[in-house]
């Protein structure tokens, strides 16, 4: 077999990782919160042919860091972050991590997600707002009072971008401990933090790995051909 049909299609795979990333980011450019994935490539070394053999690597996604603007919301639930740092959300699966502050109670009159996941407090403590409460702040360091009295902080956390990876809509894990060093984040009440998806350049990006895949498939395909061809060729009579 060719030498450039294992090119061919090493490119196809991560062009389909691009591909799926970049719809990704489009679906989401009005998600409160959302930070976009950038996918990197690498030349990697196979030994399928010969060990002088370059082929693109499997692209690798990274959570763009680059924060969205904010925007008014005046409701006392809503939070953003100015600045590097996420909050944190009990999920099932452990702690997570969300630029997305559009919060609200449940039944329990917990502080919950939008997701309905409990948002941590500091130390992973639950935030509960008592229910004749009728004034609810969050204030820049993130304390929350309840008719002035503080019922709980919020846990704001900060990581180095190569820690996180998306679980699924703004939903990041972390691995390894948080940063501890640097100016944390400072909250924002009554305010949002829209997607940092920018929807003129996702559709252009999009079109132009759509058209680069179907090339490299076309490419593929035509190897694909020849080789049948001369497997025809030189196994008929002679």
């Amino acid at each position: 077999m060719s030498s450039g049909i294992y090119i061919a299609s090493a490119g196809a795979v991560a062009q389909s990782t691009a591909l799926d990333a970049t719809a990704n980011n489009i679906a989401n450019a009005a998600t409160a919160g959302f930070h976009g994935d950038r996918i990197t490539f690498r030349e990697a070394l196979t030994q399928a042919r010969s060990p002088d053999l370059a082929v693109v690597g499997a692209g690798t996604a990274r959570v763009d860091s680059q924060a969205g603007a904010l925007t008014q919301s005046d409701n006392p639930l809503d939070v953003a972050l100015d600045g590097d740092g996420y909050f944190g959300v009990q999920t099932p699966n452990g702690a997570r991590y969300t630029r997305a502050g559009n919060f609200r109670l449940d039944d329990q009159r917990r502080l919950v997600s939008a997701d309905g996941f409990p948002v941590r407090g500091e130390g992973g403590a639950t935030i509960s707002i008592p229910p004749e409460a009728k004034a609810i702040a969050i204030g820049a360091d993130g304390q929350v009072s309840a008719d002035g009295e503080e019922v709980g902080r919020l846990e704001l956390s900060r990581f180095a971008p190569a820690q996180l990876k998306r679980e699924g809509g703004t939903l990041l894990s972390a691995r390894g401990n948080a940063l501890t060093t640097g100016e944390p984040p400072k909250v924002k009440s009554g305010m949002l933090e829209s997607s940092n998806v920018n929807v003129v350049r996702g559709v252009v990006d999009l079109v132009k790995v759509s058209r680069t895949y179907e090339s490299l498939m076309r490419v593929i395909q035509g190897y694909h051909d020849i080789e049948s061809r001369a497997a025809r060729d030189l196994g008929g009579p002679k």
